[in-house]
């Protein structure tokens, strides 16, 4: 019985990591506090609303762009596709000089440029995973 439930949850972790189709897809929305056009933020890391946000298929993999002015005030927020040329690096990289600073953060799976928010998915694999420990131990 013990090696069924292993059996149980190593499928349960493969399938949560793999994507549906050839698409990824990544959250999109824009933010820039001198865009009067745009004033409601629900797109930076502190006000991101995934319920609210449009949703949509990628080739290449989902991004989250930052930039920064000189005195470290936010000019522009986009969660986005990657864009043709750039490399996906499943991390953050940072571009410095004395005008601005741009933070770009690169992914390739399903919605992964949510930032620290946990896909429903990766919750359910957690919670199994507590749930089959603790079965464990008090056998």
């Amino acid at each position: 019985m013990e090696i069924m439930s292993a059996f149980l949850l190593l499928i349960m972790i493969i399938f949560s990591f793999v994507s549906e189709g050839l698409a990824i897809k990544c959250y999109i929305c824009s933010y820039s506090p001198d865009d009067r056009n745009n004033r409601t933020d629900k797109c930076t890391d502190d006000n991101f609303q995934p319920q609210k946000v449009v949703g949509g298929d990628c080739k290449l993999g989902c991004e989250t762009f930052i930039q920064y002015d000189a005195n470290e005030v936010l000019e522009h927020w986009r969660r986005n596709c990657v864009q043709e040329g750039t490399e996906v690096t499943d991390d953050c990289r940072t571009d410095k000089n004395r005008i601005r600073k741009r933070i770009r953060c690169t992914c390739d799976r399903d919605l992964c440029n949510a930032g620290t928010t946990w896909t429903g998915i990766h919750l359910l694999v957690a919670f199994s995973f507590l749930i089959w420990t603790v079965g464990v131990v008090t056998e």
